[in-house]
């Protein structure tokens, strides 16, 4: 008997293996050994460790938050000169997001980090690891936008 090639080396035949769809057949050949990672962000975390971002996790995403915004805000006001009306509006931005971090740092210490401050629910960890300085979920953050446009 001769080896099958490599190509084909450990793959079943269409045959043999059933009726697949694409999706599970593209899915499978993508990551077929993590196929148990497919979560639905809207289904609660299975792990309470989930739920909530360290303390120690949660100052480290501020910190280098604010040092990145930090870092931003000198490279737009290095130069000197009279500043244009964009680089005006992108540094305000940048102190938004600053005194963003701030209050979010003082949420840390006073242990209410990670609570939103619309309607008391916790907000996503998914939330927190991009944005770590919000203070609303997504829902809050969505009605806020639209009551004040």
């Amino acid at each position: 008997m001769t080896e099958p090639p490599a190509a084909t080396r450990g793959t079943r035949s269409r045959e043999a293996a059933g009726p697949r769809t694409e999706r599970a057949a593209t899915a499978a050949s993508v990551t077929p050994w993590r196929k148990d990672i497919v979560v639905s962000l809207d289904a609660a975390p299975a792990d309470p460790r989930l739920e909530r971002l360290t303390p120690g996790e949660a100052r480290r995403r501020l910190e280098h938050a604010r040092s990145s915004r930090t870092a931003q805000l000198r490279a737009l006001t290095a130069n000197g000169q009279d500043a244009d009306h964009l680089t005006t509006a992108q540094a305000e931005a940048i102190r938004q997001v600053l005194k963003e971090i701030d209050d979010a740092f003082t949420r840390l210490d006073e242990g209410t980090y990670g609570t939103c401050l619309g309607c008391s629910e916790a907000v996503p960890v998914e939330r927190l690891e991009i944005l770590p300085h919000t203070s609303h979920c997504v829902p809050c953050r969505r009605r806020a936008t639209a009551t004040a446009v």
